[in-house]
């Protein structure tokens, strides 16, 4: 058996029961708050449906932001997702983020799905949105102001 590349253990782990910090975010401009999931992740959905997602997990093994920001590019690269520009960089409160755009083929439209990555000393925070083109790119601007406002307490 092959071993797994961190990232792969990464995004094999369940999100961090109950016991661990919770998450406090600010819905994006347009996003109803939903109930979270069995692995407790945040979770907003705009009117259309588009779903706006925040998990935790443990940052093990113990990495810095470059790393799991880069492992996590490299692994959605050679899955076959394009880059939309390159990543950029944002605060989250004390919080060091990076966050990345692709654009995903699919049937006759392109979607765009973003990617963010926060790291703390024991923390990893995972954002997620993705929906069409034209979708997505009306609730950009409330996406980004919702990650700077990712919080653990």
């Amino acid at each position: 058996m092959r071993p797994r590349s961190a990232l792969a253990l990464f995004l094999l782990l369940p999100a961090l029961a109950f016991a661990a910090p919770r998450l406090k975010v600010q819905p994006p401009e347009g996003f109803a708050e939903a109930e979270p999931g069995k692995d407790a992740a945040y979770r907003a959905l705009s009117p259309e449906g588009m779903l706006y997602r925040v998990r935790l997990f443990r940052n093990e093994p113990e990495k810095p932001l470059g790393f799991w920001g880069e492992a996590l590019k490299n692994h959605l690269v050679k899955e076959g997702y394009r880059l939309n520009g390159e990543g950029r960089a944002f605060q989250a409160g004390e919080t060091a983020g990076t966050a990345f755009e692709w654009v995903v083929p699919f049937g006759t439209e392109s979607y765009l799905y973003l990617t963010a990555v926060l790291v703390t000393s024991k923390r990893i925070i995972v954002a997620e949105a993705a929906g069409p083109y034209a979708l997505f790119t009306r609730y950009r601007q409330g996406l980004d102001q919702s990650l700077q406002s990712i919080r653990l307490h």
